[in-house]
C-alpha cells in the first residue's frame, strides 16, 4: 500500500529526531540532490582517482574534501621530488661543472698558453663533448675573462680592511705585505696566467683589471705616505715605494715551488719584515 504524501516544512524537519531524518532522506531517490541534505555518504564513495592512476603512483582523492564532508588527503604524486627541489639540484650541479671548467681552463692556459690551448682541450679535460662545453661558456675569450673576474677581489678586500683598520703604519704595512704575498702564493696558476695573458683581454675587461691594480697601489701608497709623514718610514716618495714593494711581492710567483724549502707563511712573514726594514733605512 503506498505511503501517504507528507508535506515537510523546515520546522517539521528539524523537530524530527536525527535518526528518523537520516532514514527518511536516504530512502528518497532525490535526497542526494537536495540542498542541505543530511544524507550520509560512505568514505571514499566518490573517489575520483581510478585504479589506473593509483597504479602509476598517484594517491586517490575523495570529493568529500571538496564538499567539506571529511578531510581526506589531496591527490599528489607519491615519492616524487618537487620542481623547486629539482631546480636547486640542477643549479648545484651546474655550479660544480662550471667550477671544474674554470679549473681545467686555468691549468691548460698555464701549461700551453692561451693561444695554443683550444676549447677541445678543455672539453676533454672535464669529460664533455665540445658542443656541450658551449652550454657553459660561449668562447675561449669569455672563459679567460671569467678567470680574471674577481681574481684580486678577496685579497683586495682583506688589504682594504687592514688599511682602514687600527694600528700603527708599521703594523698595518706589515700585515698588508703578508696578505698580498699569501694571495700570490695560494693562487699561483691564476697569477701566472694573469701576468702572461693580460694583453689578450678585451678592452672592457682590461680596464677592470687595471682599475684593480690602481686600487691596490693606492692602498699601499696611502699607508706608506702616512708613515713617512709621522716619521715611521723614511723617504719622500710613497708612490715609488709602493711600486717597489708590490713588484717584489708579485715576483715571488717566478721562483716559488710548493714543495720547496720554505712554506707559504714563512715566505710571507719574511717579506713583511723585509718591507719594513726597506722603509726604515
Amino acid at each position: 500500500m503506498p505511503q501517504p504524501f507528507v508535506r515537510l516544512t523546515w520546522r517539521s524537519v528539524w523537530q524530527t529526531p536525527l535518526a528518523a531524518r537520516r532514514t527518511r532522506i536516504s530512502s528518497s531517490p532525490r535526497s542526494s540532490k537536495a540542498i542541505g541534505s543530511t544524507a550520509t555518504l560512505s568514505p571514499g564513495a566518490f573517489s575520483i582517482a581510478p585504479r589506473s592512476l593509483t597504479a602509476r603512483g598517484y594517491a586517490a582523492v575523495s570529493t568529500e574534501r571538496s564538499f567539506g564532508i571529511s578531510s581526506a588527503p589531496v591527490a599528489r604524486p607519491v615519492g616524487r621530488v618537487s620542481a623547486p627541489t629539482l631546480g636547486r639540484r640542477r643549479q648545484r650541479r651546474s655550479a660544480v661543472r662550471e667550477k671544474s671548467i674554470r679549473a681545467a681552463a686555468l691549468r691548460i692556459f698555464r701549461q700551453k698558453g692561451y693561444h695554443a690551448a683550444s676549447m677541445q682541450n678543455i672539453a676533454d679535460a672535464v669529460g664533455l663533448y665540445k658542443g656541450s662545453l658551449y652550454y657553459y661558456v660561449s668562447s675561449k675569450e669569455e672563459l679567460l675573462v671569467r678567470l680574471f673576474e674577481g681574481r684580486a677581489d678577496q685579497v683586495l678586500g682583506e688589504i682594504r680592511a687592514i688599511t682602514y683598520g687600527t694600528g700603527t703604519c708599521t703594523n698595518r704595512l706589515r700585515a698588508m705585505v703578508r696578505a698580498y704575498v699569501l694571495g700570490v702564493l695560494r693562487n699561483l696558476d691564476s697569477v701566472r696566467v694573469y701576468l702572461r695573458e693580460e694583453h689578450v683581454l678585451p678592452p672592457a675587461a682590461l680596464r677592470h683589471v687595471h682599475a684593480e691594480q690602481r686600487t691596490m697601489r693606492d692602498l699601499f701608497e696611502g699607508v706608506i705616505g702616512d708613515g713617512m709623514r709621522d716619521g715611521s718610514f723614511v723617504g719622500t716618495d710613497p708612490k715609488l715605494a709602493a711600486l717597489a714593494l708590490l713588484g717584489m711581492c708579485t715576483w715571488v710567483h717566478r721562483w716559488y715551488r710548493p714543495r720547496g724549502r720554505l712554506s707559504e707563511t714563512a715566505i710571507a712573514d719574511d717579506f713583511a719584515e723585509r718591507a719594513i726594514r726597506m722603509l726604515n733605512v
